[in-house]
């Protein structure tokens, strides 16, 4: 074999190995997996339970609302006293008498009966505010010793009894930052009649508050 032979032969062995390489790092590149495509997250398709009730239309509220079973009501549950009576034994306090607002719930043997009655028109779709109304309150209990757990009377700054009314009660006045609370508290078996005048802390004195709020108490 000659040298010029030799020499093409190994040129040729040489070209091969180049384009061998060659192939297989082109083979190594596009076979190498490309970066993975963005993700987002799933919107969730369901939306979050809603916690409040402000949302919720009237006549849809849950059965349980700050641990108070929630009982349907009616307007007659309310109708003592009435807005002319009111009118007629608070005078000008109460001439702007509105009827009331019905709440009625229960807890751990319990009843609650609450009728609020605005002392000064409510615009549609507000509540009567509680430091212009008089509430009457009225609480029942399965038995005596539900009754015992109350601790009567309850919230009265420097109570003092009253005679001749139920079997126990007890009138007092509170003074507040903002309102000023007349009230009476009767206890009548295993019923306790609550009657509070609230007010503005800037409005007139009620004469004979006492009087006023036994005569409007709901008892009998």
């Amino acid at each position: 074999m000659t040298s010029s032979t030799s020499s093409r032969r190994r040129a040729a062995a040489g070209t091969c190995q180049v384009v061998l390489l060659g192939s297989l790092f082109l083979g190594a590149c596009t076979a190498a997996p490309g970066p993975a495509p963005e993700t987002t997250a799933a919107a969730p398709t369901t939306a979050p339970t809603p916690t409040g009730t402000s949302g919720v239309a009237p006549g849809g509220e849950p059965l349980t609302h700050d641990g108070r079973t929630v009982l349907p009501s009616a307007g007659n549950d309310c109708t003592r006293p009435e807005v002319p009576e009111i009118q007629r034994v608070l005078g000008d306090t109460g001439r702007g008498a509105q009827p009331a607002e019905v709440a009625a719930s229960s807890k751990d043997g319990l009843a609650q009966l609450d009728c609020t009655f605005a002392l000064s028109p409510v615009g549609a779709g507000q509540a009567a505010d509680p430091g212009n109304s008089l509430i009457v309150a009225t609480t029942t209990a399965k038995d005596q010793a539900v009754l015992d757990q109350l601790g009567l009377p309850r919230l009265m700054m420097a109570a003092e009894p009253v005679q001749g009314l139920g079997s126990k009660a007890w009138y007092s006045l509170n003074k507040l930052t903002d309102t000023t609370e007349y009230v009476l508290e009767v206890l009548d078996g295993l019923t306790v009649v609550r009657v509070t005048l609230a007010l503005p802390a800037d409005a007139p004195a009620v004469d004979n508050p006492k009087d006023k709020l036994a005569a409007l108490a709901p008892l009998g």
